[in-house]
Formats: C-alpha cells, structure tokens, sequence
C-alpha cells in the first residue's frame, strides 16, 4: 500500500484524531505490496467477471454510518456496490482510511447485480489493506469473515511493523469463497479484532458463473439395470419354450 499514507494514517492512529465523516479524502494510487491474481479467469477481460478496487474511502450517503459506494481505483463488469461501516463510531481520515479509535470497525459489503444462473457457482476473492492492531494469535487484524453466511479461507499476504508516525502494523490479507452458489447479490461481513485498526484498501473479484458439472451415474446402477434386464430376457424365454 502507498507509504504515505500508511505514515499519515498511522500517525492519525495514535492521535485519535477526529475529523468529520463526510469529509473527502485524497491519495495518490492503489499499491499493494504482495501482488495477487485471480486463478481461472483474465481480471478485467473475462465476461461474466466483476473486479472493483478502492484505495480511498469516501462517504457517499452523509447522515448516517460510512457508505461507499463509487471504487474510485477499478470497476469492471457491471457489479454494483455499496460498502458500510456498521458501529457507527468511524470516521474517515485525511489519507481516506475507515478508522475508529474506541471500537472495532465492522462492515457490510454487499454486491448486486452478479449476473449469471441462479444455478451457477462461484469463486470470490476479497483482498484487505490495513493499519494498526495486529492480533497475534489470531494472524490478522480483520476476523468473521462470512459470505451470505459460508465463512471463507483466510490467508495473510504482508504483515509489517510500521516505521515511524505511531506505530501499528500495515497487513494484507486475502479470504477466498471458491465454488459457492450464484445468487442476485453476495453479502460480505467481517470486524476487525480490536479498536484501532483502519480499512486502507481493499479489492473484489468474482470468477464468471460455472453450470455445475453432471453427476456420473455409478456404475453400479448400469450392472443392476443389466441384471435386471437379463432376468426379464430369461424369463421371457422360459415362457416361450413351455
């Protein structure tokens, strides 16, 4: 993720600044320090595809908690998004991170407009940048995740102290979802695992709809309906020579 505002944000950390949460916040560009690529399908080209990516946070909807509902970094194959801070004690810093100083953040990410058979699987990867508390035991800094209710794969890309500002540790982590039934919108839920901890960036791809695959008959059942079949054959013969 971009130094600069990991060295601002996590000077705000140990501050417990406050600023308003409408205000609008700017950075350079998205950088992530372990790079990741979706297996099974081209990010950006393959149809059927959606990718979003934010690397600042803004509130789009004033007068409640944080929504944000523009990726300003990517957005490709007509998904539509709306990701909100649910305790309501966040607010957004001047490098456009989602941070509280007196509650674990927590967050609703819900994507509509899928596409695909009601039949159809998919695969779902959600990539997190952070800043602060580090939990040890745990390896993460965000935990719970769940995707309409199936918990997913958690897997730490990048964990570094952070030099200077206040200190914290800025984190990249992955959870994946693979195979999991299509449906009109997916709903992503997850907290982090103390207060002061910040939302940095944070990206989603979605592999295109798969038809499920069809289930082999045993070979058992070709044996038996044989047998059957030969029994009947036998029978028919015996009847014929009396």
């Amino acid at each position: 993720m971009n130094s600069m505002k990991s060295l601002l944000t996590s000077g705000i950390l140990g501050l417990g600044l406050c600023f308003a949460s409408g205000q609008t916040a700017q950075a350079t560009q998205a950088v992530w320090d372990v790079n990741f690529t979706p297996a099974g399908w081209t990010r950006g080209v393959t149809p059927g595809s959606l990718y979003a990516e934010w690397n600042v946070f803004n509130d789009n909807i004033p007068g409640g908690n944080i929504q944000d509902t523009t990726p300003e970094v990517a957005n490709f194959g007509g998904g539509t998004y709306r990701l909100e801070e649910l305790t309501g004690a966040a607010f957004l810093t001047s490098g456009g991170n989602i941070y509280s100083p007196v509650a674990p953040i927590a967050f609703e990410f819900t994507i509509g407009n899928m596409g695909g058979a009601p039949s159809d699987t998919r695969d779902v990867y959600l990539r997190l940048g952070s800043v602060g508390e580090f939990n040890v035991s745990l390896n993460r800094s965000f935990t719970n995740f769940l995707l309409n209710g199936i918990g997913g794969t958690y897997s730490l890309l990048y964990n570094e102290a952070v030099v200077g500002g206040f200190g914290g540790n800025e984190v990249e982590a992955l959870v994946s979802w693979l195979g999991v039934p299509n449906a009109s919108s997916f709903r992503i839920t997850w907290n982090a695992v103390g207060s002061s901890v910040s939302l940095d960036q944070l990206s989603i791809d979605i592999g295109p709809g798969r038809s499920p695959a069809p289930i082999p008959v045993p070979g058992a059942v070709y044996l038996f309906g044989s047998g059957i079949i030969g029994l009947a054959t036998m029978a028919r013969r015996k009847r014929q020579a009396a």
